[in-house]
């Protein structure tokens, strides 16, 4: 089952506020680490 717009809009946000969160960061490394944990996140969700 697929999701709703609704959600898949939902799950765009999520992602773009954790983009926003990261450039947030104040140095390279911490930026990075915050991007891989996205990535990481991204890729769970794909398994589920």
């Amino acid at each position: 089952m697929g999701m709703t717009d609704l959600q898949f809009k939902s799950w765009l946000k999520r992602i773009i506020r954790e983009l926003e969160l990261a450039e947030e960061k104040d140095s390279k490394e911490e930026i990075i680490k915050e991007i891989d944990r996205l990535k990481r996140d991204l890729k769970e969700d794909l398994q589920a």
